[in-house]
């Protein structure tokens, strides 16, 4: 019969078989295995990107410790002696990120004996000049007329700043600001002094932050939280904070304070609306004008009818001729016309303003670092504003006008980071980096000029 005539299996073919099941699952095993390692070399490269922060990260987490405390200890240690002009290369020229530093020329640097060393401080509005003035002995608008000022007035300062009067708030004898420029006086008090230390911020950042401050909804809210932080320390029988005592002022008196907001209201509302108003360059026309009604307590109650010419109060305002708006008005240009060229100059910049305040203590004879805020918080004393309700709504081709607009006060910037004893190529470099994010076109015109 056919089933009994089938050949049964022999031994050595079944043996064959079992090694063959025995070798397919071996194969897996180790096909498996090589798909674990793979998993586990991608999970452990992960977890290394995932610990290690980006330069991004490390610069935001650092920000404290960078700016405040663990700065480069070599540069607040520098000797007076001089330091190396940037070489540019053949290729450097060719190269845009390099080639701007070709206006750093020391060669206008004056270097006076300590011996003979007169001091004024000057401080350029929305620079941070408020908070270093606090920790000056003479840091206020009467001691240029020989008053005295309040009494240990760094004191105020919370922390280790407070504790200790710095040398340079001994040796500073007078303190210079918007009052004394529109004096006109400015040329006589430069010439009572043999140096002076100024407060000095990109011209860019400067400008917005002059042109925000006077911001109508601006005012407002900072006197809104002003007045609400003084309430709350009064319930709490605490001392208010120094920026909410600080009284925050309008214009030359009530009728021109009224006229000021109006011309925000109706003539430039935001940096924007400014940049095109300024730039127009349609025949003049009925749109020009802006009619508008304003009231205001002056001896009495008054209301009256008043037109604007928005182009024309845009174009004095770029031609720092308006009272509009006071710090774009009184500008580097204001400042800095009648300081002579044999003056020493030491400049502290507003991004790094504790770390220059520590140098220019240290060339004034301070035998150790001078103390610094612990945190950022405690460094915004005098200005802690926080974010107000109108910011800087600029375009790119808004961004580049305004450029254009302050490209002589950037000629005067940068004259004057040239100028400073304290700071050596590497913080003019530091501070054109700003400038140059700010105002490429225009940082790099003036370098083609040098």
């Amino acid at each position: 019969m056919k089933q009994n005539n089938q050949a049964l299996p022999s031994s050595s073919s079944s043996g064959g078989d079992k090694k063959s099941k025995r070798g397919g699952r071996n194969m897996i095993r180790l096909e498996v295995l090589a798909i674990c390692v793979v998993a586990l070399v991608f999970f452990i490269l992960t977890l290394q990107l995932t610990l290690i922060p980006s330069e991004s990260e490390e610069a935001t987490q650092g920000i404290v410790h960078k700016s405040l405390r663990d700065f480069d200890r070599k540069a607040a240690n520098e000797t007076e002696t001089e330091t190396q002009l940037v070489t540019v290369t053949k290729k450097d020229k060719d190269d845009p990120q390099t080639s701007m530093y070709k206006v750093i020329d020391r060669s206008k640097r004056i270097e006076v004996p300590d011996k003979d060393r007169s001091l004024a401080f000057v401080h350029i509005g929305k620079s941070g000049g408020s908070t270093i003035s606090l920790l000056l002995r003479n840091g206020c608008i009467q001691a240029v007329d020989g008053e005295s000022c309040e009494a240990e007035r760094w004191k105020k300062f919370p922390g280790k700043v407070g504790e200790t009067e710095t040398i340079a708030s001994q040796r500073i004898q007078f303190y210079l600001h918007t009052g004394n420029v529109e004096s006109g006086k400015m040329a006589e008090y430069y010439a009572r002094v043999s140096s002076v230390v100024v407060v000095a911020r990109d011209p860019f950042d400067r400008w917005i932050s002059a042109f925000l401050s006077r911001h109508p909804r601006n005012i407002d809210g900072l006197r809104a939280r002003n007045n609400a932080a003084r309430h709350r320390a009064e319930m709490n029988g605490e001392t208010p904070p120094i920026w909410a005592q600080k009284r925050v002022f309008g214009i030359d008196g009530p009728r021109n304070d009224q006229i000021h907001r109006e011309a925000y209201n109706g003539c430039y509302p935001n940096v924007q609306e400014f940049i095109n108003c300024a730039t127009m360059d349609e025949p003049p026309s009925e749109k020009d004008l802006f009619h508008t009604q304003i009231t205001y307590m002056q001896r009495g109650f008054h209301q009256e009818e008043i037109t604007l010419n928005c182009r024309e109060v845009c174009k004095e305002i770029v031609a720092a001729t308006s009272r509009h708006i006071q710090h774009v008005r009184i500008n580097y240009n204001a400042y800095l016309k009648d300081l002579p060229s044999n003056k020493e100059v030491f400049v502290i910049r507003t991004k790094s303003l504790w770390q220059d305040w520590v140098k220019v203590n240290n060339l004034l004879g301070s035998p150790e670092d001078v103390p610094m805020p612990d945190s950022v918080n405690e460094g915004k004393v005098v200005n802690s504003q926080g974010k107000l309700p109108v910011t800087s709504n600029l375009s790119n081709e808004g961004r580049e006008s305004l450029c254009k607009f302050l490209r002589n006060e950037y000629i005067l910037y940068i004259d004057l980071l040239n100028r400073a004893v304290n700071l050596s190529d590497d913080d003019i470099m530091s501070a054109l980096d700003i400038a140059h994010r700010n105002c490429p076109a225009i940082l790099d015109s003036i370098g083609q000029n040098s």
